[in-house]
């Protein structure tokens, strides 16, 4: 693995009405010592960076004493890269003293939309070079499909874009602000982005704007899928409780809002016999994991979304034997 994604908590303060994982066990949070050994773990087998996500929001993880302080200390003091993906409009939750230890920290801006005005955004002395926003275009209106609070949502509006372009003319030294379509709908990120352009573009004073730019690459590489293997997805199983899984990815869960075993790798307790059979499997067989006994090809029958068909595609083309290569 390159990058392990760790979900820590499923508890959220938001129910946006595209959360990719609507109906998941929204009371579970991982034990720490499987946080302490899953991050333990992977770095045994070479792990680089650790992306703290969801899932719920990191930031509200709490179990036996320990917060997302001791996550990100854990992670930095086993010399993880670390980054941090968060819904929250306040920081204060992260101790001054960890801030050098994350490499990056992404703001989902739905707050905005919860009623949250630019002004009540406080990053608590955590540095604005190292911050970068995110927001969803949406057009939901009303009560989302699978709300559990009942909040209602209007979708994305131009006075939404104005504040979140106010929001960077008060923090203009934020690295990036990413806009992206509604992740369940497939080619949503090609439609809005040809429909929004010209208003980002208007209000984008700063350069710091752009809109996700997949067009149609939402869907599997059919010939292989390799991004379990060097990005693995760290969450809870989908009745909650334990024990917690490693998944192949994050994109699975977009068929039904929900984990699902079927997609998992092995549970935390078995990271590294599992990445010695994939290893294995993939030197015999040419593939590291199946999914629905697909003997690793047929991706697209056996997945309806996916953000991983470049990266996926790239390395099949890396690993494949090609014929005549002495001839190239």
């Amino acid at each position: 693995p390159i990058t392990v994604q760790i979900c820590p908590t499923e508890f959220c303060g938001s129910d946006c009405p595209f959360c990719s994982v609507a109906a998941r066990p929204i009371k579970s949070r991982m034990p720490w010592e499987k946080v302490v050994k899953v991050l333990t773990d992977f770095k045994t087998l070479g792990a680089k960076a650790l992306e703290i996500t969801g899932g719920g929001d990191p930031m509200l993880y709490s179990d036996q004493g320990k917060d997302i302080n001791d996550v990100v200390t854990l992670a930095a003091g086993l010399g993880y890269d670390v980054g941090l993906i968060t819904n929250s409009h306040n920081l204060k939750r992260l101790k001054p003293i960890v801030h050098r230890y994350l490499n990056w920290v992404r703001i989902s801006l739905i707050q905005l939309d919860e009623g949250k005005e630019p002004e009540d955004y406080d990053f608590n002395g955590f540095p604005e070079d190292r911050l970068g926003f995110s927001y969803i275009i949406y057009e939901t209106d009303g009560i989302g499909e699978m709300s559990r609070t009942g909040r209602a949502y209007v979708g994305t509006t131009p006075k939404t874009m104005g504040k979140i372009a106010h929001l960077v003319d008060l923090h203009p030294q934020v690295k990036f602000v990413r806009l992206a379509g509604d992740c369940l709908t497939q080619g949503d990120n090609k439609r809005i982005a040809a429909k929004w352009k010209p208003a980002v573009d208007a209000i984008d004073r700063w350069g710091k704007f752009f809109l996700k730019d997949i067009q149609d690459q939402d869907v599997p590489f059919d010939d292989g899928c390799y991004v379990g293997m060097i990005r693995p997805y760290v969450a809870a199983p989908p009745e909650g409780g334990n024990p917690y899984q490693v998944y192949i990815c994050s994109s699975y869960v977009l068929e039904n809002r929900n984990y699902d075993l079927t997609y998992s790798l092995c549970d935390v307790d078995g990271i590294i016999p599992a990445w010695e059979r994939m290893n294995k499997r993939f030197q015999e067989k040419g593939y590291p994991y199946q999914v629905k006994g697909n003997g690793g090809r047929g991706w697209c029958a056996t997945c309806n979304h996916c953000f991983y068909k470049n990266n996926n595609r790239l390395i099949h083309t890396v690993v494949t034997e090609l014929p005549d290569k002495n001839f190239a």
